[in-house]
């Protein structure tokens, strides 16, 4: 056998290898956001001058190209999901999962989702997150949520009537609603009703390098996230070079 053949035969099954190994890069994430309904948690509150960015590039309805979908038939955490709905704790209000080609963190893109529970309910009511699975070394698990609730004055401490003497009422003011200032300064009501009530921004923030097939957990007292991801497409050898880099 020539050097010629033999040279191109290499090249073939070098261009064969490296093609395989591309496409057997495809994963399959799945998570379940949930909140707390038995805590009233005030003391991972954060300002919100402190919140984080979340860069809104592509939502969980409109997913990048080369992304897709899981049907719930693929879901490996039905079993999870539906106890949470059981828990007298805690409450799921997402469980979404899709397909995606593995790729470098820069060239991947984060997805976005909004979320709201009942309002007046137990718990935070409004939930903005963003999540990204990349190649960083191993695998990464990149996940930022806001948690906010807005504070509800008790109904005994607002009025009808503007605290203030102005006879100038604009057409606002006709139909608004005003806060009784002197019943709100009260002591009973500062020391022991407002405190108490939860109420304002919160945020769990977090990156991971995750194992395949594992169930993982991102914990806050008021909110978190289960996150599991499983090989789609890829080789023995490949699962163990990410999860060991």
């Amino acid at each position: 056998m020539s050097k010629r053949i033999i040279i191109l035969a290499a090249c073939l099954m070098l261009a064969f290898s490296t093609n395989s190994a591309l496409a057997q890069s495809v994963f399959d994430v799945e998570f379940i956001v949930f909140k707390r309904i038995d805590q009233q948690d005030n003391a991972a509150q954060v300002k919100e001058t402190n919140l984080p960015e979340l860069n809104d590039e592509i939502s969980l309805n409109e997913l990048p190209e080369g992304y897709s979908q899981l049907l719930a038939s693929q879901f490996k955490l039905e079993g999870v999901y539906n106890r949470l709905r059981t828990s007298p704790n805690i409450r799921p209000l997402l469980h979404f999962g899709w397909r995606q080609p593995l790729m470098d963190k820069a060239d991947t893109p984060w997805l976005h989702y909004n979320l709201s529970d009942e309002a007046e309910t137990e718990g935070l009511e409004q939930f903005e997150g963003v999540i990204r699975f990349s190649r960083n070394q191993g695998l990464l698990v990149e996940h930022k949520v806001i948690g906010f609730k807005p504070m509800r004055i008790p109904q005994q401490f607002l009025s009808s009537e503007p605290q203030n003497s102005s006879n100038e009422n604009s057409d606002e003011d006709m139909n608004a609603i005003f806060v009784d200032a002197e019943a709100l300064n009260d002591q009973i009501v500062v020391d022991q009703q407002m405190p108490d009530q939860l109420h304002g921004y919160f945020v769990l923030s977090e990156n991971r390098k995750v194992k395949l097939d594992e169930l993982h957990y991102f914990d806050h007292p008021n909110m978190g996230i289960l996150l599991k991801v499983t090989p789609h497409k890829a080789s023995l050898e490949e699962q163990e070079a990410l999860e060991n880099p």
